[in-house]
């Protein structure tokens, strides 16, 4: 079974601890479609250069065979979040690993390709239809920001009505973003796991 690396976000506690989360129905999608998840620590160095080297040893010594970039909260909220993540990003698209982002994962993606996001309203906590070119299927929402434009290389696949991309694809690269939360159904929907499935396999 491949192994598929999984990143998380920080919040901190009551105590004052900054601390790791990640919503379990998450790893249960990743398992549903026959991958075996592997939660990614956060290893807190001041310089990044260390962090760096940390993390691209860490996930030598792992052999993934692709990364999912979880949700949850915005860029610019944690700096170690951030910088971690960049540094993921650049190793596996540099090593050719590949890449499923989700809202924040799609929006990272975006960031690294040199595309500003901007600010949206009416996009948290509720369901509404978006559009490819030849269907229409809905999906819950989360995000307060979105990509201004599709990045250099990549295809959308899915706009909301008001015109925001919802879902992006590389056209070279094994690379899939969207902006709703797959994790977040009762029972999840086939057409995620396909796309999962799509990315990580050979």
């Amino acid at each position: 079974m491949k192994s598929i690396g999984v990143t998380q976000r920080l919040c901190v506690s009551k105590h004052g601890e900054l601390r790791t989360q990640l919503d379990i129905r998450l790893i249960k999608f990743i398992a549903e479609c026959e991958y075996h998840p592997i939660i990614i620590p956060y290893l807190e160095y001041k310089e990044k250069s260390i962090l760096k080297k940390k993390i691209i040893n860490w996930i030598k010594n792992i052999n993934l065979s692709g990364i999912v970039f979880s949700g949850g909260d915005d860029i610019g909220k944690y700096k170690l979040r951030d910088d971690t993540e960049e540094v993921l990003l650049s190793y596996a698209i540099k090593k050719k690993i590949p890449i499923f982002g989700i809202c924040r994962g799609m929006q990272l993606i975006g960031k690294y390709f040199n595309v500003k996001l901007i600010k949206v309203n009416n996009h948290v906590k509720l369901e509404h239809y978006i559009f490819s070119e030849k269907k229409k299927i809905k999906v819950n929402s989360y995000h307060n920001y979105s990509l201004i434009k599709c990045p250099k290389g990549f295809k959308i696949e899915y706009q909301s009505l008001d015109g925001n991309i919802e879902s992006i694809e590389s056209k070279q690269k094994k690379i899939y973003a969207c902006m709703w939360h797959p994790e977040r159904y009762n029972r999840f929907r086939k057409y995620d796991k396909i796309k999962l499935k799509k990315m990580f396999s050979k």
